[in-house]
């Protein structure tokens, strides 16, 4: 695959992002989440990573505590994997603390469906969101 230039990363992030909100406006939370984990931007540059990160928090905060679960298995393993590369990022942002609180949810969800391994994966995979 040939690599994508700074622009059509943008556009390419700007694109979930949308679809994203347009998922979210018709009440189909679960969708939005896939379609906010679907392909993320590895080799884009940091810039356009956080934006695709802040589609996903976006996507995440939709969510109530009761219904993460749930979400967590409707999740292939890949994307599973993702949304725990994305979880440790958005720990290293320093986000507000109910935040952080909402996403340990995300975590303990994940690690009862994936397993350890999943953390495993995420902190020895080089491509980062």
């Amino acid at each position: 695959m040939a690599e994508l230039s700074e622009e059509e990363w943008r556009a390419k992030v700007m694109q979930h992002k949308a679809a994203v909100e347009e998922l979210l406006k018709a009440r189909k939370s679960k969708e939005a989440l896939a379609e906010a984990l679907r392909d993320p931007p590895y080799g884009a540059p940091e810039e356009v990573k956080l934006q695709g990160a802040k589609t996903v928090l976006y996507a995440l905060s939709a969510f109530r505590e009761a219904e993460i679960k749930e979400a967590t298995e409707k999740l292939d393993e890949e994307k599973q994997n993702t949304l725990m590369k994305y979880l440790y990022k958005f720990w290293s942002q320093s986000l507000p603390s109910r935040t952080n609180a909402q996403l340990f949810v995300w975590h303990a969800a994940l690690v009862e469906k994936a397993g350890t391994g999943s953390i495993v994966r995420v902190l020895y995979d080089c491509n980062r969101p």
